[in-house]
């Protein structure tokens, strides 16, 4: 073949492709264009990266649309984390108040047990890209509770980094949220009687602040400690070992519980995407934006790229 026809044939193959694709390719995603670490997102070029991927911008053919399904839902234990850190203290504390009904959904509403809406955004592969410690209090009440949320169809190493690039170009976040904690912790039975323990003495988790309004079922001091004792039908330590060895036991009949199946390369916690932190965003309707955004195809995901973000990221 010449270099004529190579040249001919190539410029056939790009003008079909432009012209046939109908959604957005995890393969073709640019790891330059949209780093997997928060904070290796150029604020300035995810402004662009955002809203440049539309059919009239860049003259693709639906080359960015990323689908998402708003009525997703997973039992607990088919979902696996996307960030290596996880506090036991929050998810003893969350996990207590779906056990005594009292928990509420992401809008601040009342859902009584474990699982229920949470706003998170699932990938294709079923990781969680937020509301990892109300999936892990979900686990460890009740592994079979179901999970409502948003599944998206895009990988969850990809999945990711196109959510940095919104987390600082569409809702402005400039900052991740610290992580504390480890998995470890969540198989440590002297830990997890500890934290028992703690919360039974009305210490909040691991220096959150707040209170049990909502989770414990009450303000009132030892409502945590009356919600154990009741659950397990002991008394004192007997109490937190029973409320312990049940948690543990739930823990392990969800192999994303476990620290092997965390997101291959997933960065750490800080370094994680900021999607529904209502003061983190200023009060923009962050997740229907976010939604809208992945749905139109306005992410320059794939090429052929706007020609505003092209220039920006060069």
């Amino acid at each position: 073949m010449s270099y004529s026809s190579f040249k001919d044939g190539k410029l056939i193959f790009e003008n079909f492709r432009k012209f046939v694709t109908e959604a957005a390719d995890p393969s073709l995603v640019d790891p330059e264009r949209f780093p997997t670490e928060l904070t290796n997102v150029d604020a300035q070029k995810a402004s662009s990266l955002v809203q440049m991927g539309s059919d009239e911008l860049d003259q693709g053919n639906g080359d960015d649309v990323i689908d998402v399904d708003q009525n997703g839902v997973w039992a607990a234990k088919e979902l696996k984390p996307s960030q290596t850190s996880m506090n036991l203290g929050k998810g003893a504390w969350f996990a207590l108040g779906m056990l005594n009904g009292t928990m509420w959904d992401d809008k601040g509403s009342p859902t009584g047990g474990p699982g229920g809406k949470t706003g998170a955004f699932v990938s294709s592969d079923k990781y969680l890209m937020d509301g990892h410690h109300r999936w892990i209090a979900t686990a460890m009440a009740d592994p079979s509770a179901p999970i409502k949320g948003f599944a998206v169809a895009f990988p969850g190493k990809q999945l990711v980094a196109i959510l940095n690039a919104v987390t600082k170009g569409l809702l402005g976040v400039a900052k991740g949220k610290p992580g504390t904690g480890g998995f470890k912790q969540f198989k440590d039975r002297g830990a997890m009687i500890q934290t028992l323990t703690n919360l039974s003495q009305d210490k909040q988790p691991d220096g959150d602040g707040g209170s049990f309004t909502g989770v414990a079922g009450a303000t009132t001091p030892g409502k945590a400690l009356e919600v154990i004792q009741e659950k397990t039908g002991k008394q004192g330590e007997e109490a937190m070992a029973a409320m312990a060895d049940f948690f543990l036991s739930n823990l392990k009949t969800v192999p994303g519980a476990d620290q092997s199946k965390v997101m291959p390369g997933a960065p750490k916690r800080v370094d994680m995407p900021v999607i529904d932190d209502k003061k983190a965003t200023k009060g923009t309707p962050s997740i229907p934006n976010t939604i809208k955004a992945l749905k139109t195809g306005q992410i320059d995901v794939n090429e052929p790229y706007g020609k505003i973000q092209k220039k920006a990221a060069e």
